[in-house]
């Protein structure tokens, strides 16, 4: 991967997170120690979340979301002070999905930026870092509607972050892209 496709795909991943940032309540509110105080609970959760299936030795998908709905739960509803809905639930999502493009796809984009060869799954893994965007800024809402009180919506909190995405996102998108980005290359040859 070149230099520009590097360019390319870490403002692809990147650019979004600050877009939201910078064009919604959180650059009114001064909202950076809240992404970061997100960040911060993101890399916590990660490491308690490995250590978790390392003690258990049985890696679940289940435990892995579970682990990262408690996360999420914890930054959103026992660490934060008081303040608009809006502006938490975005500077959470803001922040956690920052931490995870930050940890797992920059790193992986720095590495294959010294190859020559162009590869359509660095592109594909920008594109999922924006639906990942979304999908955590989904289960924020959901979150935080639940724990103002409206239980019966964990069924919905349970549902869309178990299937409904996870799927999505890792069947469907990366298979689409991946036929439609290889048919856009052949036809273009």
């Amino acid at each position: 991967m070149s230099f520009y496709y590097f360019i390319n795909c870490v403002s692809l991943t990147f650019l979004p997170l600050f877009l939201v940032y910078k064009f919604t309540a959180l650059s009114e509110y001064g909202s950076i120690y809240r992404c970061a105080s997100a960040l911060f609970a993101y890399i916590v959760t990660q490491i308690s979340k490995l250590l978790l299936i390392a003690t258990l030795s049985a890696p679940s998908m289940i435990l892995d979301h579970l682990v990262d709905c408690l996360g999420l739960y914890y930054v959103l509803v026992k660490q934060q002070k008081a303040s608009l809905a809006q502006v938490k639930i975005l500077a959470v999502a803001v922040g956690w999905n920052f931490g995870e493009s930050l940890l797992t796809r920059f790193l992986d984009f720095y590495v294959n930026a010294k190859s020559m060869q162009f590869d359509w799954k660095h592109i594909i893994t920008a594109i999922e870092a924006n639906l990942s965007l979304l999908q955590t800024i989904s289960v924020c809402t959901l979150i935080w509607t639940w724990s103002r009180g409206n239980q019966r919506i964990i069924p919905l909190v349970l549902l869309l972050y178990f299937s409904a995405f996870s799927i999505f996102t890792d069947v469907l998108t990366r298979a689409g892209l991946v036929l439609a980005l290889s048919l856009t290359t052949f036809v273009m040859c």
